[in-house]
């Protein structure tokens, strides 16, 4: 993590603002809270910040709105977005809308920790100007997660190349099973990286499951060495697939 990394909070409950606070200084961040978006707009007017955390729900001005007209006075902000459990369709419109990443309420502190030591490292300023996935009908959610339609009803899915050079090595990967259902923005697997990070990575895709990678098993460094290719996490039954994909980043034409 870099030293001193600037953080705003951005939640209209002043609990939630003080215990963020609390947690990420005592890892060396310094953190500023504010409770509403347009206190959040005259703080970013003023200074600079390497991540800030919005709330989606909140009074006057919602998250996804406050996440475009931040994005549009520092852009190379890393924003994560904090939501409620069940709201996976915010969360997927939240990438759409340039969030970095997201939590769920009720997080724990390695949680937001993980999420913000990613958002905070230096790969990830560099994640918006990764090259697209190399193969073809690969779609993608935020700088998170990826698809790929391999047939009319098989499709994978995988983790980007954004994630695993902000997490770092991983060396544990906790897949589904066989049979388990996948939902759009909601987990798809956990991952653990050789600093001691534990982080979430969402699902682009909802669907059954048909088979997990079981290799990287016992070879989880092929998510980040092979990512697109041996590192896939899951093949899966699609459940909606075009409907999905529109909410996703689609392959260049």
């Amino acid at each position: 993590m870099p030293p001193k990394s600037k953080v705003l909070v951005v939640d209209d409950e002043p609990i939630v603002c003080a215990g963020i606070s609390r947690a990420l200084q005592r890892h060396g961040y310094e953190v500023e809270t504010v409770q509403e978006g347009g206190s959040a707009l005259d703080r970013v007017r003023q200074q600079s910040y390497d991540v800030i955390l919005v709330d989606i729900m909140m009074p006057r001005m919602n998250g996804l709105e406050l996440l475009g007209r931040l994005r549009a006075h520092q852009n190379d902000a890393r924003m994560l977005v904090i939501t409620g459990l069940g709201a996976a369709r915010h969360a997927v419109e939240a990438f759409r809308a340039g969030a970095f990443d997201f939590i769920t309420k009720p997080f724990t502190s390695d949680e937001l920790l993980s999420a913000t030591m990613r958002a905070a490292s230096k790969p990830a300023e560099r994640c918006a100007s990764l090259p697209a996935p190399p193969a073809p009908r690969t779609f993608r959610l935020g700088t998170h997660s990826w698809v790929r339609l391999v047939e009319e009803a098989h499709a994978v899915v995988g983790i980007q190349e954004c994630f695993q050079q902000t997490a770092g090595r991983l060396v544990s990967i906790d897949l589904p099973n066989e049979g388990d259902e996948l939902v759009q923005g909601e987990l798809v697997a956990r991952a653990r990286a050789e600093g001691g990070g534990v982080f979430t990575v969402w699902s682009p895709i909802s669907g059954r499951v048909i088979e997990a990678n079981l290799g990287l098993g016992q070879r989880p460094g092929l998510a980040n060495t092979d990512p697109y290719g041996e590192g896939w996490l899951v093949r899966v039954f699609p459940a909606a697939f075009e409907i999905e994909a529109e909410l996703l980043v689609p392959p260049p034409e």
